[in-house]
């Protein structure tokens, strides 16, 4: 029976580690893993080329193959997939790029970040300068000249740090991003003038320098990746081409609209906290804290660190909820648990190399300006749930079945055509607890079964209580 990707990273997910890889046998000299790298470098595609670069990890291939066909992308997210690729390097594997058409802006400076780029004959590489792109989608935005310049400089230090690392001609690297470099000379041929973006198409680039005899950027052109791998040596290497999973897609969703899920999670086991047994609200709010970690797993972010503080969580208030009189520690470390799990489930797991020459380390303040963002629309998520709830949720049917079931005594007023069991209660009145109080349980109060709430502390079965405050969505009572 065909098992499908879906599936496997479902199990991956849920018993990490008993899986083996599917890429082969660790230490396969005889593989290449191909990454394609089209379209747009952005958040969507990071989070897909973080299991690509998982799935490299457990292969470990002899070398690993950027197919680059993009215009370009965020600096943020081409910082990390540069750190992504040093790594494997510092793990042993051998990394190159193929320009297979564009290579431009932020794909420029990943081909950079390899050992050697090889180009197809239609290919063009270069035009890395910085650009700010409006937030509202009105194009190219006009940054003050002092913010201009502070991009620039970081990326003039990143591609000449790369330059140096890798071999490659630090001015024609600098020429790409700088317009106000000076004139790029090739003996007597100007390659770019001073005011201009350096681009390059395939026969520029792999064309011998006047100067040295070497090729000016690229180690050759090629008709094709075979054609690629043959001037490698790699010709008999078995090809792994990875390619995006409908589980990625999945994950794409469900990071998207992760606030939403999360909040919505909380706000399941919270109504499930304020009433009796476990039921509806408790399993889905299980099931949406679930999906919301798978997707963050396949995404990349999540791990079995946050998996086990958020299990670990629900565990804590379960017992808080069902065994433990009251609400204190245990309640209070179960909710800390969610919160830190889910702070550490939108934070990426970067690789640990070391940062170039002249280049700071990547910040992870702009992944922790993100989670908090994440957890503020959570936050606000649940604050509208509550609200919702409170204003509209006690009027439906639905809410009177689930929460409210077996409210009545049989033959009471309500079956009769009266006021409900709750509408009819005072404050003041006094009736026995049928189950324990914690803080939430079942009482008979003036021969009517109610779901009824303490304020909470713990009240045993059969103790005397007494109704306090009546609303629409409880009647909160206390010990006589």
């Amino acid at each position: 029976m065909k098992i499908s990707r879906l599936m496997i990273l479902a199990l991956w997910f849920l018993f990490p580690g008993i899986l083996p890889a599917q890429t082969g046998t660790p230490g396969d000299a005889g593989t290449v893993f191909v990454l394609p790298i089209q379209g747009p470098i952005d958040k969507g595609l990071v989070m897909v080329l973080r299991r690509a670069f998982r799935e490299l990890r457990q292969m470990q291939p002899k070398a690993l193959i950027l197919e680059l066909d993009t215009p370009g992308g965020g600096l943020q997210e081409t910082r990390e997939l540069i750190d992504w690729l040093r790594a494997a390097r510092k793990e042993g594997c051998q990394v190159y790029a193929y320009v297979k058409k564009d290579a431009l802006s932020a794909g420029a400076i990943l081909a950079l970040s390899t050992q050697a780029i090889y180009m197809s004959e239609s290919g063009i590489i270069g035009s890395a300068m910085p650009i700010s792109i409006s937030p509202l989608g009105g194009g190219v935005q006009e940054l003050p000249a002092d913010v201009k310049e502070k991009m620039l400089s970081a990326v003039r230090a990143i591609v000449q740090g790369l330059a140096q690392e890798n071999g490659y001609r630090e001015e024609l690297a600098i020429a790409m991003v700088d317009p106000q470099h000076h004139d790029l000379m090739d003996g007597e041929e100007l390659l770019c003038a001073q005011g201009k973006l350096l681009n390059l198409t395939a026969r520029d680039a792999a064309k011998l320098s006047k100067d040295d005899g070497q090729p000016l950027l690229a180690a050759g052109m090629v008709k094709d990746l075979d054609d690629m791998l043959s001037q490698l040596g790699l010709a008999e290497a078995q090809l792994r081409r990875f390619s995006e999973e409908k589980a990625d897609r999945l994950a794409r969703w469900i990071t998207a609209f992760g606030p939403l899920l999360l909040g919505l999670g909380v706000l399941g086991l919270w109504i499930e906290f304020k009433t009796p047994g476990f039921g509806v609200f408790g399993f889905s709010g299980i099931a949406l804290l679930a999906l919301y970690f798978f997707g963050h797993y396949v995404a990349g972010l999540a791990g079995l660190e946050e998996l086990t503080l958020i299990l670990l969580g629900i565990i804590l208030l379960a017992v808080e909820i069902f065994l433990i009189p009251g609400f204190g520690l245990t309640g209070v470390a179960g909710i800390l648990c969610l919160l830190v799990g889910a702070g550490m489930a939108v934070m990426p797991k970067i690789p640990k190399v070391l940062p170039l020459a002249g280049v700071p380390p990547v910040s992870y303040m702009v992944y922790l300006q993100s989670a908090l963002q994440s957890l503020f629309l959570t936050a606000a998520t649940v604050a509208l749930g509550l609200w919702l709830i409170g204003k509209y949720f006690p009027a439906l049917p639905v809410y009177k079945r689930l929460v409210m079931q077996g409210g009545l005594k049989p033959g009471t007023g309500a079956e009769q055509g009266g006021e409900s069991g709750q509408d009819a209660l005072l404050p003041g009145q006094k009736g026995i607890s049928l189950t324990a109080l914690h803080p939430s349980g079942i009482a008979r109060i003036d021969g009517r079964r109610v779901d009824v709430m303490s304020q909470g502390e713990y009240i045993e079965k059969d103790a005397e209580i007494q109704v306090i405050q009546v609303s629409a969505m409880s009647v909160l009572v206390r010990k006589a």
